[in-house]
């Protein structure tokens, strides 16, 4: 008969008594038997055990998240219940006041209405949302450099959310959509549930500036959407893009995982494309027929399978129209830096046979075109007839410098031959555009070759260059040229000569000498 009337007792008196505490209970029982104490105190902790979640709301005047006063257990209700702990939901819905939190708060939720007007600032605290999740319909939330983090879901429909300048942390899905959304991170989002979906609304305003894939199994986005500074997929897990589009401009990718493309894409354009020596490091400006012409593509997302060795396609051109596809492959299993090589033959053009072949100088284009985002990178070399091929790797060794110097100064010798002609007849104007040729008269007038002069003919007689056996040498003769044909010169000097002055110089001379125009770094 005590225990059937003391358990009802005991449960109303815990439902009329929110500070009711087990010593209370103990206090007020322990004068009954044995039998009812255990009965009365174990029905207080499995009525705890039941109703463990609650509703806060915030009510109060002050700014301090952490005292009773500022919390009501009812909307517009009267203050001083007690502060949202782990497992209460903190409803902001009617004051408009600021709160900051100053602690390390953990809660089981966090929702704002949309008729909130006030703000939440983290200050030096730090908030822990649980299952319930996240919530913003209204108001602004700041977090500054603080640690935000929710095992639900995070969903804005409305108000602000900024300052998130530290690490948010999610284990659900996120949602940012409204007309009138702002979410603006400059931290890093970080994604460490199971199956997760990002989703940015078009008329939402939202950019992430660091994500990290960390899910378990995949994290998919839903909408289109932008990475302004590092993306990273970890270990073991899916990034997914489906259909959308991922703006990577600018932003670096880094793939331990698995990048899953789908029928979407990632614009992220190849930080660069080089024709290359046997190096794969070093620009090459121009490769004797014969030799093996090398290729580098760096591309960011081209690293899809951050667990092996991904592979990418360029297209090899000549001016003539042979045209060769050429596989380039990943130098590990997460650089992102893919490099092949191709043959080249002195022999007329087969297109699409591996090789590439030229009976006639002439110039190499090498092209990626990226499948998903159809943005491209491409590089120009000379391919040159008439030089000793180079041998080894083509590297900048013995074999690939000397063939390289002697293709230099063949090109030196005759532009020297050509500006200092030995006959008599009236040098002409050169327009070097494609439109016209204008003659014009010279006076010439000889003179006695200088000390320079003479060592010059002996440097050309040495290369096999045939000079006038003449006691006396025609001055050279200015030739007037277009503004054209200076740039085009001066765009092909500089890639042969930038870095290394003294030939620079060289040529600046003879450029000076004829044309009367130099060309500089």
């Amino acid at each position: 008969m005590q225990v059937v009337l003391w358990v009802p007792i005991a449960i109303y008196l815990l439902n009329c008594t929110p500070d009711f505490s087990p010593m209370y209970m103990f206090t007020l029982f322990h004068l009954r038997t044995g039998s009812v104490v255990f009965l009365v105190v174990a029905g207080f902790f499995l009525f705890t055990a039941s109703a463990h979640a609650a509703d806060r709301y915030w009510g109060g005047t002050g700014d301090r998240w952490e005292d009773t006063t500022n919390w009501s257990a009812l909307p517009k209700g009267a203050t001083g219940a007690s502060v949202p702990g782990a497992s209460d939901t903190a409803i902001f819905s009617t004051s408009g006041t600021t709160v900051q939190i100053r602690s390390a708060v953990s809660v089981g939720g966090l929702r704002f209405s949309t008729a909130w007007a006030g703000s939440l600032l983290l200050g030096t605290g730090s908030l822990y949302a649980g299952s319930t999740g996240i919530s913003i319909g209204g108001g602004t939330f700041v977090a500054g450099t603080a640690a935000v983090s929710t095992s639900g879901n995070f969903t804005q429909t409305g108000g602000t959310v900024r300052g998130l300048q530290g690490t948010f942390t999610l284990s659900g899905s996120i949602s940012i959509t409204g007309a009138s959304t702002v979410f603006s991170s400059t931290g890093t989002v970080v994604f460490d549930g199971g199956t997760q979906t990002s989703t940015i609304g078009s008329t939402a305003s939202g950019a992430f500036k660091n994500v990290t894939i960390a899910s378990t199994t995949s994290t998919t986005i839903g909408s289109n959407q932008a990475v302004r500074g590092i993306l990273q997929v970890n270990t073991g897990s899916t990034f997914a893009i489906g259909i959308y589009t991922l703006s990577a401009t600018g932003a670096s990718i880094v793939n331990y995982g698995t990048i899953n493309e789908g029928t979407g894409k990632i614009s992220h354009t190849a930080t660069n494309m080089i024709i290359s020596d046997g190096t794969y490091v070093s620009q090459q400006a121009g490769f004797p027929v014969g030799a093996t012409v090398y290729f580098s593509l760096t591309e960011q997302d081209e690293n899809i399978n951050g667990t092996a060795q991904d592979t990418v396609s360029i297209t090899v051109e000549l001016g003539n129209g042979d045209s060769e596809a050429v596989t380039l492959q990943e130098t590990n299993d997460t650089s992102a830096i893919f490099v092949g090589s191709i043959a080249t033959s002195q022999i007329s053009p087969t297109a699409s046979n591996g090789t590439l072949e030229a009976d006639t100088s002439e110039i190499i284009t090498a092209t990626f075109t990226d499948a998903q985002d159809a943005l491209t990178n491409s590089d120009t070399a000379d391919l040159t007839v008439g030089s000793s091929p180079a041998t080894g790797t083509g590297s900048h060794g013995a074999g690939g410098k000397a063939a390289r110097l002697a293709l230099m100064r063949a090109r030196q010798a005759a532009a020297l031959k050509s500006s200092a002609p030995e006959s008599d007849e009236p040098v002409v104007k050169v327009d070097y555009g494609v439109t016209k040729v204008q003659p014009r008269s010279v006076q010439r007038k000889t003179s006695t070759p200088s000390e320079r002069e003479v060592r010059l003919q002996n440097r050309l007689q040495q290369y096999g260059v045939p000079q006038s056996t003449s006691s006396l040498k025609p001055a050279a003769v200015r030739e007037q040229v277009t503004e054209n044909f200076k740039v085009r010169t001066c765009g092909r000097v500089m890639r042969w000569f930038q870095g290394n002055g003294k030939m620079l110089g060289r040529v600046n001379t003879r450029l000076e000498g004829r044309f009367g125009f130099t060309c500089r770094e």
